[in-house]
């Protein structure tokens, strides 16, 4: 069982929104953070995560404690090995936003389907809520549930609206401006993934030429899939400091960037005589704001 973890979550629908997901195991629970990167706002609606571990589905919470960032806590009975997905609930419509997994050959359509199942699976529908109250013996008239129902209606779909509610501040655990100041000042997307990162560097081999090639940087091939398929992760540093984060796939020249690639990706050559041979293709992050910026390679 670990003590600590961090992973990185990806847009299902290939946008280029991230989320940061960072899991401390205190011995009796989970204790987690998920910061959101590159959204315009705040989604609408619900957030709730769920993790799909030893074929079991686990649900969790979010509750808002800043701006773009949620935590929540669990039992402590995560394996080492697990996928996960962040889904937003606007009125009884589930859409899953984001995905992760700790294993390279996490099959998305698979985890998504059990994640998706069980929470419509448990999701309590107006006819459940009313048979429960006629079973406790509560009642109220058409026009009041009719009310009811329009102003849940509104504060799901129009977040802005009751976003200075005190209940929901209370049940999201909204924090003020200067506090959700002081939690940016904080942290950082860097900050956010050292451990994985950490990881990537440990546990595989340097890539040397890029190194040689791109000053100030540190590169590693990760394989994801047990047949050679790689990926490259290097970090570019300004001085001491970690300046950009760069995702990589391996390739052969051609006018429109690989799919997997979020952001920005360029091309870069491992021979500049013949741009159009074996190179890579590159993405930059920026290490502080995790947001996808443009860069040029040379």
């Amino acid at each position: 069982m670990f003590t600590k973890k961090s992973l990185v979550l990806t847009s299902v629908s290939d946008s280029a929104e991230k989320a940061v997901l960072t899991l401390e195991n205190d011995g009796e629970m989970l204790n987690g953070r998920l910061r959101l990167y590159n959204f315009d706002r705040e989604p609408n609606g619900i957030l709730s995560l769920g993790f799909y571990d030893q074929k079991k589905v686990k649900k969790c919470g979010l509750a808002r404690s800043g701006n773009m960032l949620y935590t929540f806590k669990t039992d402590a009975d995560l394996s080492d090995n697990f996928s996960c997905a962040v889904v937003n609930f606007i009125g009884t419509k589930a859409t899953p936003l984001m995905f992760g997994a700790t294993q390279n050959n996490a099959n998305l359509e698979e985890v998504l389907g059990k994640f998706e199942g069980e929470i419509l699976e448990g999701e309590a529908s107006a006819e459940k809520v009313e048979k429960k109250l006629d079973e406790a013996g509560i009642d109220y008239d058409d026009d009041l549930k009719a009310e009811i129902n329009c102003a849940i209606d509104e504060a799901l779909q129009e977040d802005d609206k009751c976003k200075n509610c005190k209940y929901k501040n209370c049940f999201y655990g909204y924090t003020n401006s200067v506090q959700e100041q002081e939690e940016e000042k904080k942290s950082s997307f860097i900050g956010d993934i050292k451990g994985q990162i950490d990881d990537l560097f440990k546990n595989n081999p340097k890539e040397s030429f890029l190194e040689e090639m791109i000053p100030n940087s540190r590169w590693v091939r990760v394989e994801f899939d047990g047949e050679g398929d790689y990926y490259i992760l290097g970090l570019i540093y300004e001085g001491e400091n970690i300046k950009y984060v760069c995702y990589g796939v391996p390739g052969i020249y051609q006018k429109t960037p690989p799919k997997q690639l979020s952001g920005y990706p360029v091309w870069f050559p491992l021979d500049n005589e013949k741009r159009e041979s074996f190179g890579y293709w590159l993405t930059y992050q920026d290490a502080e704001s995790g947001e996808s910026i443009k860069a040029i390679v040379e």
